[in-house]
């Protein structure tokens, strides 16, 4: 097993800001591990998540989410990986609005921003993990 990665060192890899990495960690989209406070990165997992992300071709991966099978077993369409990330992508930002200008916004319209995006999210996780 190769050494951990710290934060800088990964998001190098991923030729991404450390600023968005912590953002992926957050909403659990790229494999990590926690070290007490610190946040670590398996050089292999990463390496193997990367061909995941795929964007090219065929349907992807039921894992990387591909297709999901119904509780009836039967299957359904592909489903849109860019719609997982456009989820989480309008989860992060609805988040941030709350933060930025929610002590001007009424509280059940800043429930209702949060609610949203808890949504978004735990939609997106249903549909990756099928």
């Amino acid at each position: 097993m190769a050494a951990l990665w710290r934060v800088e060192e990964a998001a190098e890899y991923l030729g991404i800001r450390p600023k968005t990495l912590y953002e992926w960690v957050r909403l659990g989209r790229v494999p990590y591990r926690k070290i007490g406070f610190n946040v670590r990165f398996d050089p292999d997992e990463l390496e193997q998540w990367t061909r995941g992300q795929s964007r090219g071709g065929g349907e992807l991966p039921a894992a990387a989410g591909g297709s999901m099978a119904p509780k009836d077993g039967v299957a359904s369409a592909p489903v849109s990986h860019t719609l997982v990330e456009l989820a989480n992508d309008a989860a992060v930002v609805l988040r941030k609005l709350e933060r930025d200008v929610g002590t001007n916004l009424s509280f059940p319209a800043r429930r209702k921003l949060l609610t949203l995006a808890e949504r978004l999210e735990n939609a997106a996780c249903t549909v990756t993990d099928g």
